[in-house]
């Protein structure tokens, strides 16, 4: 039993270290968006979604929740080099 104890409170810990690491990330990815619209938007999503999951318990649904809070700093790196991208080009600017 101490054993598995062990493991759980293991398990606990490093689900908080990788939630406090996607949070952390989630914010700076947001400051890359080239807007203050967009980079205030994500911030607000990401401080929503993790106190609105703070309270978890179940693994299998925070394992689910950190592999959605994964994808999602991709979607907001990509996002934030492609618009900043896009916003910087002269062409683009013309459309506007």
């Amino acid at each position: 039993i101490a054993s598995s104890t062990s493991s759980s409170n293991n398990n606990k810990n490093n689900h908080r270290l990788k939630t406090l690491s996607l949070y952390r990330q989630l914010l700076r990815g947001a400051e890359r968006m080239p807007t203050p619209n967009r980079q205030n938007y994500i911030k607000r999503k990401t401080r929503h979604e993790f106190r609105k999951h703070m309270t978890l318990t179940d693994e299998n649904e925070i394992d689910f929740q950190l592999r959605l809070a994964d994808t999602n700093l991709d979607t907001v790196l990509v996002q934030a080099e492609h618009l900043s991208r896009l916003f910087s080009d002269p062409e683009y600017q013309n459309y506007n």
